[in-house]
């Protein structure tokens, strides 16, 4: 059986992140965010994160399908409004096909992680995405965290 990893950038240096990937020895970081410059700060960015991890032999992957729409995230941050978000990305991952599209990303690797900002996976699109995705491929989920 598969597992799905996820992982958060929020609140992180270099060294805890390599540590925590290889630690669950991931082979692949799939960055799912809409945007990957690291506005925020340096770390986040996915220039940086490709250039660390392949540094470590890890592939990285920014795929933008996994991403929920400028519309949605504006929405967001707007209302704050967690129920029709996760309604809105739910709704967006059947139309999107994300389980096909999971299927053609993940197959050259075996342990997989998803990659966005949010610390925490309860609020964040990568768990929705997850969960979907383990139902779809009868996978399991680790969110690697503190």
């Amino acid at each position: 059986m598969q597992t799905i990893y996820t992982i958060g950038t929020q609140g992180m240096n270099d060294e805890e992140f390599i540590r925590r990937l290889q630690q669950h020895k991931v082979d692949a970081v799939i960055d799912i965010r809409l945007r990957n410059e690291g506005r925020f700060y340096k770390f986040a960015s996915g220039r940086h994160i490709n250039t660390l991890v392949e540094a470590h032999e890890i592939t990285y992957v920014h795929e933008t399908r996994f991403a929920p729409t400028e519309e949605m995230l504006k929405a967001f941050q707007q209302t704050q409004d967690w129920p029709a978000y996760e309604l809105a990305y739910k709704h967006l991952i059947l139309t999107r096909e994300l389980a096909r599209l999971w299927r053609e990303v993940a197959k050259q690797f075996q342990r997989p992680c998803l990659l966005c900002a949010e610390k925490s996976p309860e609020y964040c699109h990568r768990r929705l995405l997850a969960e979907y995705l383990s139902e779809a491929a009868s996978a399991s989920i680790t969110h690697i965290r503190d």
